[in-house]
Parts: C-alpha cells; structure tokens; sequence
C-alpha cells in the first residue's frame, strides 16, 4: 500500500529530476532515491555495530544453564 504524502523540494531539484526521469516519474526515482539512503544508512550503522563488537567470541557471552532458567522462571 503506497501512501500519499507532501514533500517540499527546492525548485532547483525538481527541475533535475524532471530532466532526467521525466514530471511523470518522479514519485518513483524519489522513491528509489530514498530506498537507497535507508539501506546505506543499515550498512553504516551494522558497519558500526561490527566494530564495536570486533572480537567477540561465544566464549565472551553468557549462556545460562538449564538449571538457572527452570529456577528463573519456575
């Protein structure tokens, strides 16, 4: 389901995009523009989160057993 929003945009852009794709196809290349910032977005923060996490093994985590859970939780 595709909602129907407003976006305000310099005049200056629209008129690039209009040159490149054409008025009736904006909604789409801004759709793809925007689909692509959000995935490079991802990979930048899972980059992130894989720096901070450089090393860790199985052994540097914390496993339970199944004693201590059955007592946790009855």
């Amino acid at each position: 389901m595709k909602l129907r929003i407003q976006v305000n945009l310099p005049e200056e852009l629209v008129q690039q995009i209009d040159q490149l794709v054409g008025p009736r196809k904006r909604s789409e290349f801004i759709e793809q523009a925007v689909l692509r910032e959000l995935r490079l977005r991802a990979l930048r923060h899972l980059r992130e989160l894989s720096e901070k996490f450089r090393g860790l093994t199985l052994g540097d985590i914390y496993y339970p057993s199944r004693k201590e859970l059955e007592e946790r939780h009855g």
